[in-house]
């Protein structure tokens, strides 16, 4: 897998506010209605049945005198500050309520709360049901400062709108929001300064734990940074040589039964592009299509190896140069999750055609390879297995930092479908 910004977030904009002497009014639960107001109107009665809900808009707050009026009884209220309930008038539910309603001792909701590894299961969706029935809300400021945890990991990545790379941190968010943590992503856009950047940002918010897909394998600073990072950190499809836990993909696995496909089709032209060449993808990929060649007894020719990077551009611009050699591949492999639009965008621009005029085997699975017509073949892993592993080795190594390295390594695997046939129609076209 090759690795939002920040998203850099925009001030809201400013509503025109309405005369609240005119009574201006919102429903409950709706934007800008306070969530205090909600609380005090429901324990008053009067979000019940088939009643109108209402609150004062959260720049009023709770004014001395409130008009509330119920559509649904047409019974009109009028009152002072001591005829709504305040929200403080009842007792908040503690830990201990949430323990005698889930049958089981304070220690044990704290694990629950504090995402201990050693509770049953069982127990702890007891203790979740409890906590929910009560509305009880932990003190996540206070519980940070006795366990020294801020119960949140973050995720490093190239960029966030690859959609294998959102399945990955779906699977992981998944994985561990049940344990109480919560999920920071940014994108490094492969840019080593900005990862460096990155890395000293979430030493400073504290953060328990990272996930990278580092934009290099070999820059000094970058590793001794991660070496030397205060949070236990866990590689995506990386091969660093520091002591990290890592999750991969055999990409040369997949490559290798595609490039074997392609030349039982008669193919001997085949081109691969990929990404950069310092990372772990790229070289799994060119090791399988290597091994596919020494298989079939081909040659490889340099002139069919594309390096770029991992971008649509760089897809479109290698696919263009190819094409222009003399002697054009028949075949290509997209080596890389983005690489597919700006090939079919080359090709389509050469006016040939998929797969008549040349075949065509996707590095990744994607809307646009299923919907295209004809569907693309493609080199297709596991993005479950691989981001809730990441999560829940972050979760191990958090409470046992003595653990052995754990690396996962999962196959990628052939999926045939529509965007290669024999070469015999290309051959004859190009003489």
């Amino acid at each position: 897998m090759e690795g939002s910004a920040s998203a850099t977030s925009s001030p809201p904009s400013q509503e025109a506010r309405p005369d609240l002497n005119a009574g201006s009014m919102r429903g409950v639960g709706s934007p800008g209605c306070s969530v205090f107001a909600a609380v005090a109107l429901a324990r008053a009665g009067l979000t019940e049945g088939g009643t109108q809900q209402f609150c004062l808009r959260p720049d009023a707050g709770f004014a001395d005198r409130m008009s509330i009026e119920s559509k649904g009884n047409m019974t009109r209220r009028t009152s002072g500050a001591a005829d709504v309930a305040s929200p403080d008038d009842e007792r908040k539910p503690s830990i201990r309520d949430v323990a005698q309603l889930a049958d089981v001792s304070l220690g044990t909701v704290s694990r629950v709360i504090n995402a201990h590894p050693n509770v049953r299961e069982d127990t702890r969706k007891r203790v979740k049901a409890a906590i929910v029935e009560l509305g009880y809300v932990p003190n996540m400021v206070a519980q940070s400062m006795r366990s020294n945890r801020s119960m949140t990991f973050a995720c490093v990545m190239r960029d966030f709108t690859v959609p294998v790379l959102s399945l990955f941190v779906d699977s992981m968010q998944k994985e561990i929001e049940g344990f109480g943590f919560s999920l920071m992503v940014a994108s490094s856009y492969h840019d080593l300064k900005r990862e460096r950047e990155l890395l000293l940002g979430f030493q400073q918010r504290r953060i328990d734990g990272l996930v990278i897909a580092t934009s290099s394998e070999e820059d000094p600073a970058l590793l001794t940074m991660l070496r030397e990072a205060q949070f236990p950190i866990v590689l995506l499809d990386r091969e660093l040589p520091a002591e990290l836990d890592s999750v991969s993909v055999n990409h040369a696995a997949g490559v290798r039964q595609a490039v074997l496909h392609l030349a039982d089709l008669g193919h001997r032209r085949i081109a691969i592009i990929s990404g950069e060449p310092g990372v772990h993808p790229t070289q799994s990929r060119l090791k399988g299509f290597g091994d596919a060649f020494k298989e079939r007894g081909l040659t490889l020719e340099p002139e069919l190896i594309r390096h770029a990077t991992f971008a649509r551009d760089a897809g479109y611009t290698e696919t263009r140069h190819l094409l222009e050699l003399d002697k054009p591949p028949t075949a290509i492999v997209a080596g890389g999750t983005s690489l597919l639009p700006g090939v079919m965008q080359a090709t389509r621009e050469r006016g040939l055609v998929i797969p008549q005029d040349l075949s065509v085997v996707a590095g990744a699975d994607s809307d646009v390879a299923l919907l295209a017509t004809p569907a693309f073949t493609v080199v297709r892993w596991n993005h479950d297995q691989l981001g809730k592993a990441a999560g829940r080795f972050l979760m191990e190594r958090l409470d046992n930092p003595k653990l052995p390295r754990r690396r996962l390594t999962v196959d990628a695997e052939l999926v045939m479908r529509g965007s290669c046939a024999s070469p015999r129609r290309t051959v004859a076209l190009r003489g």
